[in-house]
């Protein structure tokens, strides 16, 4: 049944230019932003860059387990790809009135939110098992040493990214039903994310001091799973670690907004 609604959204995207190009580009980037930090590390070693007396040629990005975090890190810059595609797929059912043709088919409200959620989630999957493949192939060529129990070691950064990626589709669903056309979806997804949320968590950590109600904040939730990794080649103290209470968050995020784009689906006219 998951296999039948994955291969209706395939037939409803795989025609659509914007998608191709779209999901071309997204994985172009993910690959080149991965595969270019050695040779970034090059240039500066090069040009005569040191970092408090450590040659950037030696910092060993790709070593494991360090390359889980580094990877989802650089990752997470590019989620906004997939969600622009998220955003194309819902609104042109209403552009296009699948959603309405769909339903009047026999597919019910609760049907089409998974057929939604079999496009998020195989989407989210695969871009955790390019990294996967990435990060292992990139950790032999350029890592320094191969151990098994290190290779291992971290991997919750993946299962993190997806996490990250499935709650932030979702919110991007979430938006795109509401306002149910793409160009207004994207600026109002960007201008939130980029903008008003930031802005509103600035303000509260200038007034309290890092306040707990920052933490509950939905992109800044998804983003607190994969703390920034680099300072750790300098300053040698990071969270190299999946907190707990910020997988929690963002789980609850990912559930509200499930939930309210099953309500919107359901009790919406769809015309």
């Amino acid at each position: 049944m998951i296999l039948k609604y994955l291969q209706i959204e395939w037939l409803k995207l795989k025609n659509y230019k914007t998608f191709i190009r779209l999901a071309s580009l997204y994985f172009l980037l993910l690959l080149l932003i991965m595969s270019s930090v050695k040779i970034l590390l090059s240039w500066m070693t090069n040009s005569g860059v040191e970092f408090q007396g450590i040659s950037p040629n030696i910092i060993p990005f790709y070593d494991f387990p360090d390359v889980w975090q580094n990877l989802t890190y650089l990752a997470s810059y590019l989620k906004f790809f997939l969600a622009f595609i998220v955003i194309i797929s819902v609104t042109n059912e209403y552009s296009y009135r699948t959603i309405r043709q769909n339903i009047i088919d026999g597919m019910s409200p609760s049907q089409f939110l998974i057929a939604k959620q079999t496009l998020i989630f195989g989407f989210s999957l695969f871009n955790m098992l390019v990294i996967w493949l990435a990060g292992t192939l990139m950790g032999l060529f350029y890592g320094t040493n191969f151990v098994f129990s290190m290779y291992i070691n971290d991997m919750e950064f993946l299962l993190a990214h997806f996490l990250e990626l499935v709650t932030f589709l979702n919110l991007a669903m979430l938006i795109s039903i509401l306002l149910k056309k793409a160009g207004f979806a994207i600026i109002g997804l960007c201008f939130y994310a980029i903008f008003l949320e930031p802005a509103i968590v600035g303000i509260l950590n200038y007034k309290f001091d890092d306040h707990w109600l920052i933490t509950l904040f939905p992109i800044h939730a998804v983003n607190n799973l994969i703390e920034i990794p680099f300072q750790r080649y300098v300053f040698m103290e990071i969270q190299d670690y999946v907190k707990v209470s910020s997988a929690i968050i963002a789980l609850a995020w990912l559930v509200i907004s499930v939930a309210l784009n099953y309500v919107l689906i359901a009790k919406r006219d769809v015309n």
